[in-house]
């Protein structure tokens, strides 16, 4: 149950939940920049004696605020503030790299490696049609040397030809599927699952701690019914958000 789900069941009471005083508390903190933009929340038992207030209560209120993408917590590591212009940027909503709009923590580089492979059943599926060869791309997204995302991307012989991309050149494919896909992209499809498979996926650098990702799957088009690349993006949930702006639909 959200924060606003709360305040709506409890409409009409005179007290609120203590979880939802401390939530309000916290989040003026927050607000007024009383603990340091993107820095660590202090301890549960400093924060319970700065709220007067049991641990368990204290936990409730976290819990709310993490739904609300205020805070994340890091196993191990504690609760840290999630930078509000990572929270309000850029959504789903929009034709842009899913891995760059969904990532809180800033990536500093990208490692690329690709294999030729012939058509199978599966690529036949993904891609919609029988492909004479179909490369695949892996990229580790990386700060200070460590995985924290990963995409694996299948593109058919037929998009390498078109787009004259040089497979020799491995930072103008990169360009490629990073960048200039999405600009001559006219549409996509976007599927959003829960995984436990991104630590085995991306098999060269575990990105999760505790083995949960959002898996988003995506599939570009431009022109034809067939897809220029089919993607497969692995965001760890504790590192990343998922933000869609929805708009009320036009009625007739």
């Amino acid at each position: 149950m959200t924060i606003e789900e709360i305040r709506e069941a409890i409409k009409g009471s005179k007290k609120l939940p203590k979880c939802v005083a401390v939530y309000d508390k916290l989040f003026k903190l927050i607000k007024d920049g009383e603990f340091e933009e993107n820095g660590k929340l202090p301890t549960e038992p400093e924060l319970a004696k700065m709220m007067e207030v049991s641990r368990m209560t204290l936990r409730q209120a976290l819990a709310l605020l993490q739904e609300d993408g205020i805070i994340k917590n890091i196993h191990g590591k504690g609760n840290f503030i999630i930078q509000s212009q990572n929270r309000y940027k850029k959504g789903l909503e929009i034709l842009y790299h899913p891995i760059y709009t969904s990532l809180d923590i800033e990536i500093d580089e990208v490692e690329l490696e690709f294999k030729i492979e012939p058509p199978s059943d599966y690529t036949i599926k993904v891609l919609g049609r029988k492909s004479p060869v179909v490369i695949f791309v892996d990229r580790w997204y990386k700060v200070k040397g460590k995985g924290i995302a990963y995409t694996l991307s299948l593109i058919p012989i037929e998009t390498i030809t078109e787009e004259k991309i040089d497979l020799d050149d491995k930072i103008s494919l990169l360009k490629f599927l990073e960048e200039s896909s999405y600009q001559k992209a006219r549409h996509s499809t976007l599927n959003i699952n829960y995984s436990i498979a991104g630590n085995f996926t991306s098999m060269k650098y575990p990105i999760s701690k505790n083995d949960k990702s959002w898996l988003l799957e995506e599939i570009l088009y431009v022109k034809s019914e067939y897809p220029i690349v089919h993607h497969k993006h692995y965001l760890p949930i504790e590192n990343s958000h998922i933000s869609i702006e929805r708009k009320r639909a036009n009625t007739f």
